[in-house]
């Protein structure tokens, strides 16, 4: 059975997550190279309601999503091929398996999750056409 849909689907996924990828940790390598506790208590300095522990805490926690995320985009990058690969080979419902986990795993980024989520889902459902024989 052709899985064109899934594959695509899943090819965009990957595609997605990788540039997803690549833009999460220029961000966060540029937030960690620059000192953003100075900038803020610039601006706590000023009239402002929030401590400068209040501040820390914050940019820490921050960091450590965008430092989950990256950790998800590589699981989903690395569980997007092996499904591809998986579909390739005609075993569709492990790859089907696989994508949905990835997908699960992605909670952190939509689009990724959107393009592992349904091509898993129809790997699943879709069944494969019986071929009806003709006896004459």
């Amino acid at each position: 059975m052709k899985r064109t849909w899934e594959f695509v689907l899943s090819i965009i996924g990957v595609s997605i997550a990788a540039i997803s990828l690549i833009v999460t940790i220029i961000a966060a390598v540029y937030l960690n190279s620059i000192d953003v506790t100075e900038m803020m208590d610039y601006s706590l300095m000023t009239d402002s309601e929030f401590s400068t522990s209040e501040v820390d805490m914050s940019i820490k926690l921050f960091m450590g999503l965008l430092w989950a995320g990256v950790i998800s985009l590589c699981i989903a990058l690395a569980g997007g091929l092996i499904a591809i690969f998986l579909l390739k080979g005609g075993k569709a419902k492990g790859a089907g398996i696989l994508m949905v986990i990835t997908g699960i795993l992605t909670v952190f980024h939509v689009w990724p999750l959107i393009f592992f989520i349904v091509p898993g889902i129809m790997c699943l459902v879709r069944k494969p056409r019986e071929t009806v024989e003709v006896i004459g």
